[in-house]
C-alpha cells in the first residue's frame, strides 16, 4: 500500500480521508499516515509545511483546502522531491467515459457526475454530487462545492469557486480566480477576478 498524507486537517480533510477508506474498502491501495496543517495541533498532525518539506521516504499528498488562493500558494512552496500529489475518486462517484482527463491532485467525492470529453486541472475539487457535462475545462486549483451543476461545453478558469447549488448553463466561459455564490445561476459570461451571486448572477 501507498503512503498518503492529506494537508488540511478541519472537516474538508476529514471527508478527504472517507474518500481514502472508501478507495481501501473496495481495494487496499492507501496507508494513511496522517494530517499536515499549519492551523491544527494535535491527534494525528505531523506538523506543519515545514514537516512536510522535511519529510523523508515516499509520500502521495492531496490537499483538503476549499480556498482556490491557498491550494496554490500552499503547491508553489512544498519543496519535497519525495512528495507526489495523489488523485481521489471515490468509488460512488461516476465517470461516465475514459475520454475524461483528470489532473493530479484532484478530488472527486461521492456522488458526484462526470460526462464526456471533459478535462480537469491539477488540484481541482469537485464535491459531493457535484456534476460536470460534456466538452467541459476545468482549470487548475478550481473548487466546485456540493450540489453543483456544470452544464456542457463550459470552460473555466484557474483558481474558480463555485458554491453550493450554483447552476453554470451551457456553453459559458469563467475567468481565472472568479467567485460563484452559493446558489447562483450563471447565465452570462463571468470576466477574470469577479464575484457574482443572484439568480441571475450579477456582480457583488
Amino acid at each position: 500500500m501507498k503512503p498518503i498524507a492529506i494537508y488540511g486537517a478541519g472537516g474538508l480533510g476529514r471527508e478527504v480521508l472517507t474518500i481514502i477508506e472508501a478507495i481501501n474498502e473496495q481495494k487496499p491501495t492507501w496507508k494513511f499516515i496522517g494530517f499536515f496543517d499549519d492551523g491544527v495541533v494535535g491527534h494525528n498532525i505531523l506538523g506543519g509545511l515545514d514537516a512536510l518539506n522535511e519529510f523523508q521516504g515516499s509520500l502521495y499528498l492531496v490537499i483538503a483546502l476549499g480556498s482556490t488562493a491557498l491550494k496554490e500558494n500552499l503547491v508553489q512552496k512544498i519543496a519535497n522531491d519525495n512528495i507526489q500529489y495523489a488523485t481521489l475518486i471515490h468509488p460512488r462517484a461516476t465517470i461516465l467515459s475514459k475520454a475524461v482527463v483528470i489532473g493530479e491532485g484532484t478530488i472527486i467525492g461521492a456522488g458526484a457526475v462526470l460526462t464526456v470529453d471533459i478535462e480537469v486541472g491539477k488540484h481541482v475539487l469537485i464535491n459531493l454530487n457535484a456534476t460536470v457535462g460534456h466538452d467541459c475545462k476545468l482549470g487548475d486549483y478550481c473548487s466546485v462545492m456540493p450540489g453543483v451543476n456544470i452544464a456542457g461545453a463550459v470552460v473555466v478558469g484557474a483558481k474558480v469557486l463555485v458554491g453550493s447549488g450554483a447552476n453554470i448553463l451551457n456553453g459559458l466561459h469563467i475567468g481565472e480566480n472568479v467567485k460563484i455564490g452559493s446558489g447562483a445561476v450563471v447565465t452570462k459570461d463571468i470576466i477574470d477576478n469577479n464575484t457574482v451571486i443572484g439568480i441571475p448572477a450579477r456582480p457583488l
